[in-house]
């Protein structure tokens, strides 16, 4: 652990001593919350989807395809889209690898609890994924780009847009497939190969916009239609290490999603109001002729639509309002829970009170008081609140921020929580509570002109978790869920930014903190909980020199447990990924070309117990578009 912080000190204090430091863009930093480009997410982490690409961001942790936040597992963060909940009723969750890197222009990260805006779901916080759309410049634009890589692993995408007067639309299309078999070492030393490994998947995504219907109006309407199968290969270490593989277990996966989106500016004066709605449909199939009994076979759809509305008021310099209701329904047709229902109605409101004085010491001061009311109709209602100050110091050579937020959030059980049947080894309770969350946040950003205006933000938090629902065995032995579990988190996030070199060389550290422990107040009592590491750490380096890029990444985990009593861990994980760019103009296209190396030191390394992760990987990557 000693090099891990060597490492970083040694870099800051090679910068502070060299002098070679030159200008970088300013930036507002607020405590627990980040947003980048989908482009420089993958450019850093060498993702080819996007639950990979988040994986360098503070307190943000990746599961086999699941995004965990700080010690919030997947079914307690919120998945947005272009604003829109995605997450689902029957199991919680959603499948983030579904996404399209391509597709994405911008990726927002809000980390804590968020239901005073959110609503349910947003416990560990919210990850909300803006899609492209056409330039507002009248001109066509089109490209391509192709992949091929380690393990047969293909991946094409090709995209259109343009603007024409008031109409404007982005259109793409992504095939991705990988064989996806490769060879691991077992616990023993000996070598093994990961079958069932493959995956394809189709994607397509359609946006069209119309400007003023009405003077400073925008209409748009956009789809996402995504088909996938994948192998399910099972765990290599089950139960008493004894394997547990599925070779010939398929999952398969439909999902469509339909938005129309209507925004009006100055209404009523200054006013910004919004009309959304929606409707989403998810399919997911599992096959494994080989599980005892004749086989399993699983069958799950689900549905959502609502609409909603909202408006941000600024009544004067000092005060904006922003306010709205929402209506949503969630409907599950499986072939475990039969079919069940939701209906919920929402309103939320917050006040921003804005003082900008310069004579103050502080001059931007934002005083935030939110709250959401949600009423849905299997649970009791809930009112989620958020007060958030956050101060910033513009005038002075350090410029520098300071934030505070308190807020309650919930998450309300699923219906696998809630109407599992009977199968002889679990069953669901329909008695359960919501869980509960409250959470504080201090952060701090400072910018350091002597140091090319060298970014440094910290975000201190600290949760409580209650009535958190747990699957554990009953006095039958019979595994169920109940509310029985209460957990406390606390932790630090570090982010530094530099650029030197006039800018040639780019330099972004992260280290997340995180002690999360068990606090039932039963045998497991003060224990760590499962999958949380200690230490979680990123170090990317840019060097641009004209048309050409490379980009190193470092990746660390500390261990983690993997049974609530702690007797049993994964080990660290300490991975290098390199990247080679060149980006020429030529024929009147702007071109690109990558060359990835993942998992450079060819490392043995699992991010959960009984799933051994691949080796080192490569990846070939072309791509065009006009100019």
């Amino acid at each position: 652990m000693k090099k891990l912080y060597v490492i970083p000190l040694l870099i800051i204090m090679v910068l502070m001593l060299s002098g070679l430091v030159y200008g970088q863009e300013d930036k507002k930093v607020e405590g627990g919350s980040e947003a980048m480009t989908a482009q420089d997410l993958s450019q850093k982490t060498n993702a080819e989807d996007m639950a990979e690409a988040l994986k360098s961001i503070p307190g943000v942790y990746i599961r086999e395809g699941q995004i965990n936040i700080r010690d919030a597992s997947a079914n307690k963060v919120l998945i947005l889209i272009d604003g829109q909940r995605m997450n689902n009723a029957q199991s919680g969750g959603f499948d983030v690898q579904t996404i399209p890197i391509d597709a994405v222009e911008k990726v927002e990260v809000l980390r804590g609890g968020n239901s005073a805006r959110y609503g349910a779901d947003a416990v560990g916080g919210v990850i909300n994924f803006i899609t492209k759309k056409a330039t507002e410049e009248s001109k066509m634009d089109f490209g391509l780009r192709a992949t091929y890589g380690s393990f047969n692993s293909q991946y094409y995408n090709l995209f259109t847009s343009n603007s024409i007067k008031d109409f404007n639309y982005y259109l793409s299309y992504k095939r991705a497939q990988s064989d996806g078999d490769f060879k691991y070492k077992e616990l023993d030393g000996t070598e093994n190969t990961r079958i069932n490994n493959n995956s394809e998947s189709n994607d397509f995504l359609v946006k069209l916009g119309y400007n003023n219907i009405l003077p400073l109006s925008t209409l748009t309407f956009s789809t996402q239609v995504t088909q996938s199968e994948n192998g399910s290969p099972g765990s290599v270490q089950g139960i008493a290490n004894w394997p547990m593989p599925t070779p010939n277990a398929k999952l398969k996966a439909d999902n469509s999603i339909f938005n129309l989106n209507y925004n009006q500016q100055e209404v009523f004066g200054k006013a910004d109001f919004t009309a959304n709605v929606y409707h989403h449909y998810f399919r997911t199939r599992y096959d494994d002729p080989d599980a005892w009994g004749g086989g399993t076979h699983s069958d799950h759809k689900n549905k959502a639509y609502g609409m909603e509305l909202s408006q941000n008021n600024p009544v004067s310099d000092l005060l904006t309002l922003i306010y709205g209701y929402s209506f949503r329904h969630d409907n599950a047709v499986s072939s475990s829970i039969n079919e069940k229902d939701r209906n919920t109605h929402s309103a939320h409101a917050a006040a921003d009170f804005n003082f900008k004085n310069n004579n103050f010491f502080f001059d931007d001061i934002s005083i935030v008081p939110a709250a959401r009311y949600d009423a849905p109709s299997d649970f009791d209602k809930v009112v989620s609140p958020k007060l958030s100050l956050i101060l910033n110091n513009n005038n002075s050579e350090y410029k520098f921020n300071i934030s505070a937020h308190i807020s309650k959030s919930y998450r309300a059980p699923t219906f696998n929580d809630l109407y599992w049947p009977f199968d002889g080894y679990t069953v669901g309770n329909p008695n359960l509570k919501p869980e509960k969350g409250t959470s504080l946040e201090l952060g701090y950003g400072l910018t350091l002109p002597f140091l090319n205006n060298t970014q440094i933000t910290m975000n201190y938090f600290n949760s409580e978790l209650t009535d958190q629902i747990i699957w554990s065995p009953n006095a039958e032995f019979i595994w169920t869920p109940m509310n029985v579990e209460k957990s406390k988190t606390s932790g630090l996030e570090t982010l530094i930014t530099t650029k030197f070199i006039k800018d040639m060389i780019s330099l972004e550290i992260n280290h997340t903190y995180l002690d999360a422990r068990d606090k039932s107040g039963k045998v497991n009592d003060g224990k760590l909980l499962i999958y949380r590491p200690y230490h979680k750490a990123d170090i990317n380096t840019s060097f641009t020199l004209e048309k050409f890029s490379v980009n190193l990444n470092y990746q660390f985990l500390s261990k983690r447990f993997v049974n609530v009593d702690n007797t049993k861990a994964l080990q660290d994980v300490s991975i290098w990924n390199v990247n080679f760019g060149y980006s020429p103009q030529l024929f009147g296209l702007n071109w690109s070309a990558r060359f990835d190396i993942n998992n450079v030191f060819n490392k043995d390394y699992r991010m959960s117990d009984g799933y051994p992760m691949p080796g080192t990987q490569y990846r070939f990557t072309i791509g065009m578009n006009l100019l």
